[in-house]
């Protein structure tokens, strides 16, 4: 049983650029489609053969008129691992008067011991222990627990702590969430939960089957270093018992390079079509399966896109690469900061490329260093690093808010499932570098995407059908919320603005670019990017260095996000 720890680390400034309205990815035909299973024709998937077009509507205002420009932004170098510490954001005495806010010297608070995330957990003592004053090593005892007892979290701390309700702390290491004597996860209870509970069980890790159906019966498998098994994905625990049987028979023939797969007694077409697009967008290792939906009565043929051998090679590369990526993961225990790691890596390394195919759309160029991908080829890899770094995750299909198909995230991270996409944080601007990181989909919520993902896990066919895959989790929490986690969400205009001073010192510093925020009301978010906020922040920014030219904000932005974004142009 995983203990759930949900330590949080301030990082460093990424500088982002953040998406422009919900036009961010035109994939006109991406995803798994097909043109219907029948005896004789086997069914394509299309793939994602289509241009990302992040539209960034951008303003510019220079010292005597205001101009409206749209760009395509550009992604500035974004270091690919976090500090473990940072100074927290510096506190001005600019107010929210726009009289007064031009320039006022900035004062910077003093680091924090630590920092802390609010949670709601019931967690179980393993051994003899002390509460302790403080969330740090060596601080004074306050009061010992024997093992066995239970207690209630309020907190989770960046030191590896817990906060208990009295106010003192224990290391995560002396607690489990294993009640004891038994196993707090029920594999049959429900999954979805009441949305005003304080926390969101994660589904049962294990499924008990029969040892003839169990993972890695098939012979040789490719990857011997993968070791997430099927039975564990939630999509696979939403099936019924001949669906679970046929994604058992795919991916244990497709495992062992064995073309012919039996079609469990009363499935029917749309039955395999749903299982097989599972199977596609949720097994990431079989980077060779075919995008061509097999078709047939009774058995199905499958088809790989390389040989055994070319996988084989391919496979080193891919492991090669994904140890570089854990070395860093490993360095952190907060599931926050592990997917940090993994949600810059894939970012850095890879471009959204106008091509789609079994390459682009799997894990096959993320990986490998091709580094062009679809937003599946995004989401496969994010998932596949997910898996080696033991964190429970989902790739997700549907629409974008232009109709095209899509395909993200979703994660398990400490108190609930959020939304991860990587492909909509990952734009295409003009300020010429690659390695430019956004945080808006950081573990975003289902309401922060609602506007902009649509038609959730469903595939449409070739004769039109769209076929509902499975349900995913509901994503209702905010808490591992980039902006949130990372103390860049303000609640009042005086805090927000004077979050965005402290944003300008430390992004200018750094020679990046964008400076961004979120705000919990719209009010606010109007009155920061108003016209005389922007004139207010571009002064202050030109203040702080010969070399800033002008400040774009960013206008078109989901709403129900409330980010409030301005991009710094040099000289």
């Amino acid at each position: 049983m995983m203990k759930k720890k949900i330590s949080l680390v301030l990082a460093f400034l990424m500088a982002a650029s953040m998406l422009a309205g919900c036009k961010k990815t035109d994939e006109n035909s991406a995803g798994i489609t097909d043109t219907g299973i029948t005896a004789s024709e086997p069914a394509t998937i299309t793939q994602m053969t289509t241009t990302k077009e992040t539209e960034t509507e951008t303003e510019t205002e220079t010292e005597e008129t205001t101009e409206e420009t749209t760009t395509t932004s550009a992604p500035e170098e974004t270091t690919e691992s976090e500090t473990t510490t940072t100074t927290a954001p510096s506190e001005t005495t600019i107010v929210s008067d726009p009289t007064t806010a031009t320039a006022a010297a900035v004062t910077t608070k003093a680091a924090k011991e630590w920092n802390e995330t609010e949670i709601s957990e019931t967690l179980y003592i393993t051994k003899d222990c002390y509460s302790r004053v403080k969330a740090v090593v060596g601080s004074d005892s306050v009061k010992k627990y024997t093992a066995g007892t239970k207690i209630n979290i309020v907190a989770a701390t960046d030191t590896g702590y817990y906060k208990l309700a009295d106010g003192t702390f224990i290391h995560s290491d002396y607690v489990t969430d294993t009640a004891p004597g038994g196993n707090n996860d029920d594999p049959n209870e429900e999954i979805f939960g009441d949305p005003e509970e304080t926390t969101t069980k994660k589904p049962a890790q294990t499924e008990k089957t029969n040892p003839d159906t169990s993972k890695n019966t098939s012979s040789n498998p490719i990857n011997t270093n993968y070791t997430k098994s099927y039975t564990d994905r939630y999509p696979y625990q939403q099936l019924s018992s001949a669906e679970k049987q046929l994604y058992r028979n795919i991916v244990e023939a497709a495992e062992s390079f064995n073309t012919e797969v039996a079609i469990p007694d009363g499935l029917m077409s749309d039955d395999v079509f749903k299982v097989y697009v599972i199977v596609f967008n949720n097994e990431p290792q079989l980077f060779w399966l075919s995008n061509s939906v097999p078709s047939g009565y009774g058995s199905l043929s499958l088809k790989f896109e390389i040989s055994r051998s070319k996988a084989e090679e391919m496979q080193k590369t891919i492991d090669s690469n994904v140890q570089q990526v854990m070395n860093k993961v490993n360095a952190y225990s907060s599931t926050v900061s592990k997917l940090k790691v993994i949600h810059d890596w894939v970012i850095t390394k890879n471009t959204f490329s106008l091509q789609g195919n079994y390459a682009t759309c799997g894990i096959y160029n993320g990986l490998t260093g091709a580094g062009e991908l679809q937003c599946q080829g995004y989401a496969k890899t994010t998932q596949y690093l997910c898996d080696m770094a033991g964190i429970d995750c989902m790739t997700v299909v549907g629409n974008n808010s232009e109709g095209s198909t899509h395909a993200w995230n979703v994660v398990y991270c400490d108190n609930g499932y959020y939304i991860l996409d990587t492909t909509w944080d990952d734009p295409e601007n003009s300020y010429g570098n690659a390695d430019f990181v956004r945080y808006l989909y950081f573990l975003a919520n289902d309401s922060m995407i609602k506007n902009s993902h649509f038609n959730i896990s469903t595939a449409k066919r070739g004769n039109g059908d769209r076929i509902k895959l499975y349900t995913p989790p509901a994503c209702t929490k905010t808490a591992c919320y980039y902006f949130k986690a990372y103390n860049k969400e303000y609640s009042d205009l005086d805090s927000a603005v004077n979050g965005m001073y402290a944003e300008f010192d430390d992004v200018i510093a750094a020679g990046k670019q964008v400076v961004h925020i979120r705000v919990t009301d719209h009010d606010t978010w109007e009155t920061l990017t108003s016209d005389k906020y922007w004139k207010i922040f571009q002064d202050y920014a030109r203040s702080k260095s010969k070399k800033v030219d002008n400040i774009r904000r960013q206008r078109i932005l989901p709403e129900n996000c409330l980010v409030v974004e301005y991009d710094i142009v040099y000289k």
